[in-house]
């Protein structure tokens, strides 16, 4: 019989500590890599950089400074980039994944706070926002260019945050595997809400500070458009009844009233106001046309995701059955 172990004896247990993976992309970062990798190793169990094609010393620094380096064979993009880390880190089976920028704009100190929601089970993913009640030196135009992105992105996605760009967030191993990302360019952190949204992922959001020591790397104009129009693309394949349909329904009314009042004018002093006509006739077509798009778009997708569900479904099968 198995001694019984005495009370003080189980009081002194070490408390296993949580894997925690941090997951950098970076594209030729060499200037400030391994100060985040290094600090980053503080609050983590590992940490993995993703080099998307950096022409510099990004990759050869980071190894150095104690990172598992993960090279892309050129420069495509983050979302990629996050595909490879998640990859990756999947293979680990940690209790929680942070991701962070490799600019050093985002302080690791902040790890604690993003990864706790999530390893206290309050939420799947954790968005590090920089407009709670930590405040950073943040220039007014960024200001409000984030939040307009931030207003945008939840009115479509139908998930609220405060800080819809930033690119410091936790996941749990639940969001781990529901998540997989397309958007080219800058507009990864946009359509996260919107997998977010149709995966049913608990979201909770962390104060963070930030520091620009960089100063902008790409025009703020420029980048704000691409993130738009990430939005706008991820909208009409997500939402093809509010892109198309809702529109076209509006446009459709518009054409049908002006229609009614060129045949009450007609009637009542017998004037045919000829360019109304036509401009009723056009919005009535190309409304109707909108409509019926919109709904052929959205039966479509459900195909679709009915057949990849179903194929996924499959895969996973025959993986636990080979294992």
């Amino acid at each position: 019989m198995m001694p019984i172990p005495e009370y003080d004896q189980i009081q002194s247990t070490p408390k296993l500590q949580p894997k925690v993976i941090a997951i950098i992309p970076a594209y030729n970062e060499a200037r400030f890599i391994a100060g985040v990798v290094l600090e980053t190793r503080r609050y983590v169990s590992e940490v993995i950089v993703v080099d998307d094609g950096s022409t510099d010393r990004t990759a050869q620094i980071a190894q150095a400074a104690g990172a598992t380096v993960i090279r892309q064979p050129r420069n495509m993009g983050k979302a990629e980039a996050l595909n490879a880390g998640f990859r990756a880190a999947r293979e680990l089976n940690p209790d929680v994944v942070v991701c962070l920028d490799g600019d050093a704009q985002h302080d690791p100190a902040d790890i604690p706070d993003v990864i706790a929601p999530v390893l206290e089970g309050g939420a799947d993913v954790v968005i590090g926002s920089r407009f709670l009640e930590k405040r950073s030196d943040i220039p007014g135009w960024r200001i409000v260019g984030q939040h307009t992105l931030t207003f945008v992105t939840n009115l479509t996605s139908g998930v609220r945050t405060t800080d819809s760009q930033s690119g410091f967030r936790a996941f749990s191993p639940l969001a781990l595997r529901a998540l997989r990302f397309h958007s080219g360019g800058l507009g990864v952190e946009s359509e996260m809400q919107f997998h977010i949204q149709k995966a049913g992922l608990k979201v909770a959001e962390a104060p963070i500070r930030v520091s620009y020591l960089d100063g902008n790397k790409r025009n703020p104009v420029v980048q704000g458009l691409q993130i738009l129009d990430s939005i706008i693309s991820l909208v009409a394949r997500r939402r093809p009844l509010m892109f198309f349909s809702l529109p076209g329904l509006i446009l459709a009314v518009t054409g049908l009233v002006m229609g009614v009042d060129v045949v009450l004018t007609m009637n009542k002093f017998g004037i045919l106001k000829t360019g109304t006509a036509i401009l009723s006739s056009i919005a009535i077509i190309g409304g109707l046309m909108l409509s019926v798009t919109g709904v052929l778009l959205h039966a479509l997708a459900g195909f679709v995701e009915r057949v990849r569900s179903e194929v996924d479904s499959v895969v996973a099968s025959r993986l636990e059955a080979l294992k």
